[in-house]
């Protein structure tokens, strides 16, 4: 009886290993998918939903060893997700925006990397991303941004006058803010501060038919050309007669021809140039009254002792390479009418400090690009 119920027992020892050796394998087939589940959400910060998803198409290998990504957690059960993106999913991060999903989409098929639309999204509001994905792409946008001078809400703008010109972006982003996407005299802009030493008039900058500016001082005498009696501001009184004193010294005079004038006294040249040499000839040179940097007591007209000076003058020599020294720029420099607004006129210099001539002295730009590269 022993013997039979020991026998009986390895009997069924054998049945049971014997099962087991036979039924684990199939468990382990049949749970597969399950027990890599169990593994994917207990070694993986996604949700179940997430990995299940990662499963189903096949992309486990491609996840499992990236770091988590919120975006791609959030992306892949939606209808927006496209496989090819994979990776850039991973590196994007997720924001609560309106659109985002179908914005980063479409930047990416625009070619934007995901690094770019990483920052795109840091240094841009949501209304300037959906601009951005209805224009072409973009080369180096990050570092344009980036500009101490580009203006956000001028983007539509930027792209527009940089697409029609064809310019480099760095120069549309300049001339936009200068305003020159507009026709001259558009989208005016009336100066709030008008005795700022750094005044931007021109024809986009109006000043005020009332102003006129505080500490005007008539210029000596003995530098008046013609017996005249021009006035500039203190400041710009004290470094013109400094200017003249200077150029003496080197053999070189230079008089005061046409400072300061009135809104009254600019409307009536004006227009008195009209009637002379017609509309388009005068606009070329002459401000419309308000427009005119003459009103702000800044600007000179520089003559020597026969008539105002010009290229080929040695007093324009002198001027060219010793005026910033002294506070004065050349305004309005050759081939620069369509940033200035007016012909080279070698004779009409501006007064800005020592500091900011320099400044512009050395940038070789306009006064109009430098103000608005926010260069000061």
């Amino acid at each position: 009886m022993v013997k039979k119920r020991r026998k009986r027992k390895l009997k069924i020892k054998r049945i049971i290993l014997l099962l087991v050796i036979i039924i684990i394998p199939i468990l382990i087939i049949t749970q597969k998918e399950n027990i890599k589940k169990y593994y994917l959400i207990n070694t993986l910060e996604y949700s179940e939903e997430t990995i299940e998803a990662f499963l189903e198409k096949d992309i486990v290998d491609n996840i499992k060893n990236k770091k988590y990504s919120k975006t791609l957690d959030n992306i892949i059960n939606t209808d927006n997700y496209k496989q090819e993106y994979i990776n850039e999913y991973i590196e994007i991060n997720y924001l609560e925006k309106e659109k985002f999903f179908e914005n980063i989409n479409i930047l990416l098929e625009l070619g934007y990397k995901s690094n770019e639309i990483n920052e795109l999204y840091e240094l841009l509001s949501n209304e300037s991303i959906n601009l951005l994905v209805e224009k072409e792409y973009i080369e180096d946008i990050v570092n344009i941004i980036k500009l101490n001078y580009f203006e956000e809400e001028k983007l539509d703008r930027y792209i527009k006058y940089y697409k029609k010109e064809k310019l480099n972006i760095e120069d549309a982003i300049t001339y936009v803010n200068i305003g020159l996407d507009n026709k001259y005299y558009t989208n005016v802009t009336k100066i709030k501060d008008e005795n700022d030493l750094l005044v931007l008039v021109n024809k986009y900058n109006q000043l005020s038919s009332s102003f006129k500016p505080k500490n005007l001082t008539t210029i000596n005498s003995k530098y008046q050309w013609n017996g005249r009696s021009n006035q500039l501001t203190k400041e710009a009184t004290l470094a013109f007669e400094e200017m003249c004193k200077a150029a003496a010294k080197d053999k070189i005079y230079i008089y005061a021809a046409s400072g300061y004038r009135s809104y009254a006294t600019q409307k009536y040249l004006y227009n008195n140039y009209v009637a002379t040499d017609g509309f388009e000839d005068a606009e070329t040179y002459s401000a419309r009254p308000g427009y005119s940097e003459h009103q702000t007591g800044l600007a000179m007209d520089i003559a020597n002792k026969y008539d105002f000076i010009s290229k080929k003058d040695k007093e324009y020599t002198w001027l060219i390479n010793n005026s910033y020294k002294y506070g004065f720029i050349l305004r309005y420099p050759e081939n620069k009418d369509t940033l200035t607004g007016y012909m080279y006129e070698e004779w009409h210099y501006r007064y800005v400090g020592k500091e900011i001539a320099a400044k512009v002295h050395e940038s070789k730009l306009t006064y109009d690009e430098f103000i608005a590269r926010k260069m000061k």
